[in-house]
């Protein structure tokens, strides 16, 4: 067991299921930092206006936990670069880097979930921005791979399925026939791990 702090990222689209995980694993990662959350906090009516404060104030409580070397968790949809400079601080401080990246099996999926979380009363993000962070999302995932100690890659297009493992920027275990979405993201690591298909 590692003696050092831990930082916790989940990571995805939006409607990918970051929420529903950490959820899960509350009791073992600590306070978990959510601009969105903070957002709903600040102005329930209308938590998209409040974005940028949230923002702010996630930075806020990202380093004060830092600083105080207290384990913590993040949400992210990966798509900028807030996410990736916070990992690296928080290595560079000590921290291990556990990042689960969820996906589902194309943006499509992403919009329709994310649809269906609005009718329950979730928050709404514009259908545009959903294509615009899945793009991005996915091609930032590829430096995150190589700051974080410890990568657990889902696909939860039906129900979450383990797709590879990697520790220290190298691939321990992968699924025989990943999901399209992950295949660019793993090609990486073809000459480690060949018994799958790219």
């Amino acid at each position: 067991m590692s003696s050092k702090p831990v930082m916790t990222v989940f990571a995805g689209t939006n409607g990918a299921g970051k929420s529903t995980l950490s959820r899960l694993m509350i009791d073992i990662i600590g306070t978990v930092i959510d601009p969105d959350k903070i957002a709903k906090e600040l102005c329930p009516e209308s938590p998209r206006s409040a974005d940028l404060t949230a923002g702010r104030e996630a930075v806020k409580r990202i380093r004060a936990h830092i600083a105080a070397q207290r384990n913590f968790a993040i949400e992210t949809t990966l798509s900028g670069s807030f996410s990736l400079r916070h990992m690296q601080m928080a290595k560079d401080q000590g921290y291990q880097i556990v990042l689960y990246y969820i996906g589902l099996m194309d943006v499509q999926m992403h919009i329709d979930r994310v649809a269906s979380r609005v009718e329950q009363g979730g928050h709404w993000i514009s259908e545009t921005d959903i294509r615009w962070r899945y793009g991005q999302s996915l091609q930032n995932l590829s430096p995150a791979l190589g700051i974080a100690d410890e990568v657990i890659i889902i696909d939860n297009t039906d129900s979450p399925r383990i797709i590879a493992e990697i520790a220290s920027d190298k691939l321990l275990n992968c699924d025989e026939k990943p999901p399209a979405w992950a295949m660019k993201v793993l090609g990486r690591y073809k000459k480690l791990f060949g018994d799958f298909t790219i």
